[in-house]
């Protein structure tokens, strides 16, 4: 079948001969259609987190043409997508498609029926890849208990940055809600999107803007990294609540007494369970997303490499989303 294998750090092979799965009693094979890029497929790439060769991949859709023999509600030829659900790591529960075991970028996905979830008729298996995505922004947003007409700032407008604004503004009706994005081109699709207005990382603009209209309640930080996370810190109101989305590898030396003083909430939040993709799926349904916009652009498979080296490139970002497609 055909398949890209991430063999090394920055490097994924094309391959037309890759043996195809099959399904054990409680997996279906699933034929892929589309599967999306994410950010820490991305950060796999780079650095090479897990074990090689793998296929990544864990934002994939397509229809099921085998079934194992446990499985009794679901059909050949429904229309699916696949998606990890979050596991107790500290009962050791490490698996994931694309992750601990072959993913989506390949003709063919041996996918465990509790990563399978029916997509609506509605919506198309295009449309669907964005389903994950914001399946992390009703995990994040449950997770913070914000309520309607706060105060937002999110740090970092890539995919995951605009599918929380996106869901803040339709599911909350926030008070105003500001990005803060080094490129230009995030930044203006951020405005595109509904955002009050989109700055740059400039603290001086940022600060003029919330002296004139108040500090934020919430802070979603999409960026992860030491500079957003101490960012937050800085710029949330009293009291206020500043959601770790974006994953940070490394170590904060934090702002102790400011945190102290400012009586700062920080929530981490971590992938997404059934619930959360249940509520991405609704949200669907209820046709109130156009997830084609998110979507810069579709590539063949057999040009996966060069899609991965655009995330890398360091000059000026103009897409949102990348999708392979089989």
């Amino acid at each position: 079948m055909k398949a890209a294998v991430f063999i090394n750090v920055k490097k994924i092979i094309y391959r037309e001969d890759y043996p195809k799965p099959s399904p054990g009693p409680d997996d279906v094979i699933v034929k892929t259609q589309y599967c999306g890029i994410c950010g820490s497929d991305i950060t796999n790439f780079k650095l090479k987190m897990y074990q090689v060769p793998l296929i990544m991949g864990h934002e994939f859709t397509g229809e099921v043409i085998e079934i194992g023999s446990n499985i009794i509600d679901i059909k050949l030829g429904d229309k699916v997508c696949g998606i990890n659900v979050a596991l107790d790591i500290d009962k050791g529960q490490l698996d994931g498609m694309g992750i601990f075991k072959d993913g989506g970028f390949a003709e063919f996905v041996r996918v465990p029926r509790k990563y399978l979830f029916q997509i609506p008729k509605s919506v198309s298996t295009k449309e669907a890849v964005m389903i994950e995505s914001f399946a992390n922004a009703c995990r994040a947003v449950k997770l913070s208990n914000i309520t309607e007409n706060q105060n937002i700032i999110i740090i970092g407008a890539g995919n995951i940055g605009l599918c929380f604004l996106h869901y803040l503004l339709i599911e909350k009706k926030p008070k105003y809600i500001i990005v803060i994005e080094p490129q230009a081109f995030l930044r203006e699709k951020a405005k595109e999107f509904g955002a009050t207005e989109a700055f740059p990382p400039n603290p001086v603009k940022i600060k003029n803007f919330l002296k004139r209209n108040g500090k934020p309640t919430y802070i979603f930080d999409c960026a992860g990294n030491q500079k957003s996370i101490l960012m937050a810190i800085d710029l949330i109101k009293k009291g206020g609540s500043v959601i770790l989305e974006g994953v940070f590898k490394g170590k904060v030396s934090f702002p102790m007494f400011l945190l102290n003083s400012k009586e700062v909430n920080i929530k981490g939040v971590l992938s997404h369970d059934r619930e959360d993709i249940f509520c991405a799926i609704d949200f669907f349904s209820k046709d109130k997303i156009n997830a084609k916009k998110f979507i810069s652009q579709i590539i063949p498979i057999q040009d996966i490499q060069k899609a991965f080296e655009l995330y890398l490139d360091q000059g000026e970002r103009e897409f949102i989303k990348l999708v392979i497609e089989l």
